[in-house]
């Protein structure tokens, strides 16, 4: 009986003692990725806030693990919708400069992405484009938070690069 009520007493130690080390990491975590294109702020806009465009060069719109994929008419502007089975990406705000954008995963968890459109020069601009996650306590999730950067960040990187190309190529 005492080496059971010490098996217990320490599963519970551990526990609140994981609780509150994961308790020191951040519960919102933004990856962010940064890209400079010789374009006009108006074109890139146009590439950026069309959904209809996105899978010319956003790689987490035209992957292949995407099924039956729906773009919105209009597919600009505010209110612009593209579904999948997998995921559900709604415009919230759209303007020259940027477009604000929730993302909600088939699990329900909503996220929010933007991209900024900076001038940067004559016909060039800088875009940046950010996702911003919310986690709640419990230590599972924040322990995956740390992984975040390394799963979506190259898919970014990757599509800022054919963003790039995009607009660079099409007149």
């Amino acid at each position: 009986m005492r080496f059971l009520k010490l098996i217990i007493a320490s599963v519970i130690v551990l526990f609140l003692v994981v609780t509150f080390l994961f308790a020191l990491f951040p519960s919102t975590i933004r990856v962010s990725r940064v890209i400079a294109i010789s374009s006009s702020q108006e074109k890139t806009s146009a590439a950026i806030n069309n959904l209809g465009t996105w899978s010319h060069w956003n790689h987490f719109v035209n992957d292949s693990f995407l099924t039956n994929t729906y773009v919105s008419s209009p597919a600009a502007g505010k209110g612009a919708l593209l579904k999948s089975d997998q995921f559900r990406i709604l415009v919230k705000e759209s303007s020259i400069d940027s477009m604000s954008t929730q993302w909600t995963k088939t699990d329900g968890r909503p996220f929010s992405g933007q991209m900024l459109i900076i001038p940067s020069g004559p016909g060039n601009v800088v875009v940046q484009w950010y996702f911003d996650f919310h986690f709640r306590w419990y230590p599972w999730e924040k322990l995956g938070a740390m992984f975040y950067d390394k799963q979506l960040g190259p898919i970014m990187e990757k599509s800022l690069d054919d963003l790039k190309n995009y607009i660079e190529k099409n007149p």
